[in-house]
């Protein structure tokens, strides 16, 4: 049975996107397109305008969001297996 193909995949396995819509982009990273919005505006997305109304997300930003979201998760984890083996647990 094949498993589902990550976000991280989708984006990398499209070596011939450079940047995505932001609806597409919303649908990479299974949120809203508010989210998309709120990231751009945090600095964690970076845009570019393919012409001056055509914004577009770059693939680097994604890749780069999703490799934060993945170290911080384990940070995350090497903190809480710290906490049960102090514990005992």
């Amino acid at each position: 049975m094949d498993r589902p193909e990550t976000s991280k995949q989708a984006i990398g396995d499209s070596t011939d996107r450079l940047a995505y819509s932001y609806k597409e982009t919303a649908k990479l990273l299974s949120v809203s397109v508010r989210t998309v919005y709120n990231l751009i505006e945090e600095g964690k997305l970076k845009k570019v305008y393919i012409t001056p109304k055509t914004p577009r997300i770059t693939r680097e930003s994604l890749l780069a969001l999703l490799q934060e979201r993945e170290e911080k998760v384990r940070t995350q984890a090497r903190g809480l297996s710290e906490v049960l083996r102090r514990f005992g647990l």
